[in-house]
């Protein structure tokens, strides 16, 4: 997995997404070349097809899904992360909450995901034939399955219901399709992940170029996952919460992963390396840093005008909003894991102070992000660091979150969990006592402090306690209009709930007069 295949030739004939754009609806069937019925013959067959699922995460296209988009779509609509670009740019447009039905990013990772999913199908349509190794098939299966759930998961958080597709499309006479309900994705999210949980082994079953494989904690920690959300969303019952719980207990006490004990270890790759085969990440998107290979994250979040003395990066996209950065606790450790201080820039140490302004060495109000910065990196995609998706801090986050719930209030099983989070951050104990809603919203805290750019997992997590998040998303905007901030969250205007879901593309209601609107949209 570190020598990812992003692109198989191979499977161009079969990979015709859902909702894609006009490049993909123009392509002709090719008949003349390998298509399905003649590529699926072997074991290795298996493999190189659902090692083309894995790749979708970062498209043959770079920034259309986990390479740039989909993070910025997740993570800009907070009160932590903005952009340092004009309010009326597409990736600031997300951050001010003045996203068109047209929005370029949403539509790339509508199809986008889709595209993974019609892999995915592919697997799932012809690998159970093949004459293989029983025990190898089945694995293969389970990790489509998992990662059919994951751009399913992806899908349904963004936009709510969706169509769903659970064979590969061979032709364009079966892509208009109506969207299914909420309640309908996510039961099949749910049943792809109880399948997977069967028949995948645990991570430390996977050896040499296998390592980074979807596993069994990887499927019942996303389990554990949705369960949360749709638990937190209104559109399970409140017995996905006790569901759950009881997931992500079942990952601690499996005892396959564990805090690794220096946060800023997770992501620091100033020294070159990082120990990406720890205790604590559960499943990430596996990067190398070679051309077509790599990441493409870091030359967003690395700071503006860097090039060549912080990797090849001169983007800057990514800065931390005031009000969020000055609610860490000097103390924190995930502050200096975090957020990036000190750099070279020219051959010059530049550091952020309080008096910064954009126009001063350090180029920016606050602090740029720490996160996946590739001090080595040689090009845009070419970057090392993976990109983290789950990690045990966050199953640890979903016991405290789910207990709460429960129970109508914290349990001393919740403050447990939360305070092995905090201790790891070399800070205090969470405070005693709190009632239900207190603790829900330092639950949140926490995971904005905790995971903020993994994942991604923001605007989700917003979903979850809109109204909380809604209102502090709204004083960073007034902070922004009230100052001399350059930065474009200055919208004054109360955030409508509309955007409790973003709009569906309007490309793919074009191309599929079966699709309906969201409300408000």
């Amino acid at each position: 997995m570190r020598n990812r295949i992003r692109f198989l030739a191979s499977l161009g004939a079969v990979s015709v997404a859902l909702a894609c754009n006009d490049k993909q609806f123009l392509t002709e069937q090719p008949f003349d070349f390998i298509g399905p019925a003649n590529f699926y013959k072997n074991a290795g067959d298996a493999l190189a097809a659902v090692n083309g699922v894995y790749a979708d995460f970062i498209n043959s296209t770079g920034d259309n899904y986990y390479g740039r988009n989909f993070v910025m779509l997740v993570e800009h609509p907070t009160e932590m992360w903005t952009s340092r670009l004009s309010a009326t740019n597409e990736r600031s447009q997300p951050d001010v909450y003045a996203i068109p039905v047209n929005h370029a990013y949403v539509q790339s990772v509508w199809a986008s995901a889709y595209d993974a999913i019609n892999r995915a199908n592919s697997v799932l349509d012809h690998v159970p034939a093949i004459d293989m190794d029983t025990t190898l098939r089945k694995r293969i299966v389970g990790e489509a399955k998992f990662l059919r759930a994951t751009h399913y998961f992806n899908l349904v958080r963004m936009f709510g219901g969706v169509p769903v597709k659970v064979h590969e499309t061979q032709g364009l006479d079966s892509l208009s399709i109506p969207r299914n309900t909420a309640a309908e994705v996510y039961t099949l999210i749910e049943q792809d992940l109880k399948d997977a949980i069967t028949v995948l082994p645990p991570s430390k079953s996977y050896t040499g170029s296998d390592q980074g494989r979807a596993s069994r904690g990887a499927a019942k920690t996303l389990l554990a996952k949705m369960y949360l959300q749709r638990a937190g969303t209104g559109v399970g019952t409140a017995a996905d919460w006790q569901n759950a719980l009881a997931m992500a207990k079942q990952v601690q006490s499996d005892g396959d992963y564990a805090l690794v004990s220096d946060y800023k270890s997770l992501f620091d790759f100033f020294g070159g390396t990082v120990n990406e085969r720890n205790s604590e990440v559960i499943f990430a998107v596996e990067n190398i840093r070679a051309p077509g290979l790599g990441g493409r994250i870091s030359s967003h979040m690395a700071p503006t005008n860097t090039a060549p003395f912080l990797g090849a990066s001169t983007n800057g996209s990514f800065e931390a909003e005031s009000i969020w950065f000055h609610t860490f606790r000097a103390d924190d450790k995930r502050r200096d894991g975090t957020f990036i201080f000190t750099w070279n820039k020219g051959g010059t140490n530049v550091t952020w102070n309080e008096a910064q302004t954009a126009s001063q060495p350090y180029a920016s109000e606050t602090p740029f992000p720490r996160k996946f910065l590739d001090i080595q990196m040689t090009g845009t995609g070419a970057e090392e660091p993976n990109y983290i998706m789950l990690r045990y801090a966050e199953v640890l986050l979903m016991i405290a979150e789910s207990a709460n719930e429960v129970s109508n209030g914290p349990t001393p099983e919740a403050y447990a969990a939360v305070n092995a989070v905090r201790a790891r951050a070399g800070i205090p104990n969470m405070t005693p006592g709190l009632n239900h809603d207190l603790f829900r919203d330092s639950v949140f805290n926490e995971r904005r402090w905790e995971l903020s750019l993994e994942g991604p997992n923001g605007y989700f997590d917003s979903q979850r306690n809109w109204n909380w998040a809604k209102a502090r998303i709204e004083a960073s905007m007034k902070h922004a209009k009230s100052t001399s901030s350059k930065f474009p969250k200055a919208n004054n205007s109360p955030i409508p709930d509309k955007y409790k879901l973003m709009p569906i593309p309007q490309r793919a209601i074009d191309l599929n007069k079966l699709l309906q609107q969201n409300p408000g949209w």
